[in-house]
C-alpha cells in the first residue's frame, strides 16, 4: 500500500513492505527511497494525515496500528488493535483514524488527539477498505466476505446502508461530489461504477485483455481518480499496466506498463506523478501524469 504525504515541496511516499515489517520512504521529488521504518509484523495498509504530520500503518502480523512521525520517521505510538488490521483512513477532519480488521469482521475508531481506541463497530464479513466521502459525513468499506460496500454513517457510528457488488470488492475510490464510487472487482480486470444515491451498481469498466488468467482473481487492483474526476487509473496486474480511462467516456486515454504485479497508486498532492507499487518485483513506478510516461 502507499500513502502519500500532502505537501508537493517535501513530498514523500511510504510503501509498506508486507514480508520485511518496514515502511520504505520515497522522496519524491529526488526519485530516491530515503529511508525504511521498522514498524509491526506485515504492514498492510498505511495513509498520511492531511496536515502532513502523521504516518498511520496497520500490521496485519501483530495486530497493531503504527503511528509514525512524518518529520522525524519514527514510530511515536503503537496501537494494539482486533486480528489483522488491513487497511486504514484518517477521518476528513483529521480527528479520527478508522481501521479496518478483517479477521474481526469490525471497524476500529481511534481517537487521533491522544492515540486512543474509541470504539469497535462489527460492520460484516472481512471488511478489507475504508474510504471517507468527501464531505466526511459517511465512510463505505468493502466487505470481502459479504460481496459488498456498506455506508457507515460517522456521527452515529451506524451503518446506514449498503451496496451489493456480486463479486469481492478491492479497492474504491470516489468522485469529488460524493456522487459515483468506483471499485475494482476481484477477476474483473476493469472497474465497476456505482451511483451512490441509488446505492447500485450502474456501469462497469473494461479493460484490455490479454491470454493470462487472472491467477487468484489477480486482475485490476488500484484504483484513483484525478481530482477533477474525469480520468481514472487503474492497475493491472495481469498485463502489469497501469490504464488511465476517461470517465465521461470511458474510454481508455493510454495504457502505462509498469512492473510485475502493481498493486497500489496514489497521486502527489499535486498531481504531477503519480506512485505505483509493484509487488512482483518489490519497486515503485512513478508515472509523470502530464507526460503520462514513467
Amino acid at each position: 500500500m502507499i500513502g502519500i504525504s500532502g505537501y508537493p515541496q517535501s513530498s514523500h511516499a511510504y510503501i509498506t513492505n508486507f514480508n520485511d515489517s518496514t515502511v520504505s520512504v520515497i522522496d519524491i521529488n529526488r526519485l530516491e527511497k530515503i529511508d525504511d521504518i521498522v514498524t509491526g509484523k506485515n504492514p498492510h495498509g498505511v495513509d498520511v494525515s492531511s496536515d502532513g504530520k502523521w504516518v498511520a500503518v496497520s500490521n496485519e502480523g501483530s495486530n497493531t496500528v503504527s503511528i509514525i512521525d512524518a518529520i522525524t520517521n519514527k514510530v511515536r505510538k503503537t496501537i494494539s488493535v482486533g486480528s489483522h488490521p488491513h487497511q486504514l483512513a484518517f477521518s476528513i477532519d483529521g480527528k479520527k483514524l478508522f481501521v479496518t480488521q478483517n479477521a474481526d469482521n469490525s471497524l476500529c475508531i481511534i481517537n487521533v488527539a491522544g492515540w486512543q481506541k474509541d470504539t469497535t463497530i462489527v460492520v460484516g464479513r472481512n471488511p478489507h477498505i475504508v474510504l471517507p466521502s468527501p464531505d466526511g459525513k459517511l465512510a463505505y468499506i468493502t466487505l470481502e466476505g459479504d460481496e459488498k460496500i456498506v455506508i457507515f454513517d460517522i456521527s452515529t457510528q451506524k451503518l446506514i446502508g449498503e451496496i451489493p457488488v456480486f463479486g469481492w470488492p478491492r479497492i474504491p475510490d470516489i468522485s469529488g461530489d460524493g456522487k459515483k464510487l468506483y471499485v475494482s472487482l476481484r477477476w474483473l480486470n476493469g472497474a465497476l461504477i456505482i451511483d451512490t444515491e441509488k446505492k447500485q451498481v450502474i456501469n462497469w469498466i473494461q479493460l484490455p485483455q490479454n491470454e493470462k488468467f487472472p491467477s487468484e482473481g489477480k486482475a485490476s487492483h488500484g484504483i484513483n481518480l484525478s481530482s477533477d474526476g474525469t480520468m481514472l487509473y487503474i492497475t493491472s496486474q495481469i498485463r502489469n499496466s497501469v490504464s488511465i480511462i476517461n470517465t465521461n467516456t470511458l474510454q481508455l486515454v493510454k495504457e502505462i506498463s509498469v512492473g510485475t504485479d502493481p498493486n497500489w497508486i496514489d497521486f502527489t498532492a499535486n498531481e504531477k506523478y503519480a506512485v505505483v507499487s509493484n509487488t512482483g518485483t518489490n519497486d515503485v513506478s512513478i508515472i509523470d501524469l502530464q507526460k503520462m510516461q514513467v
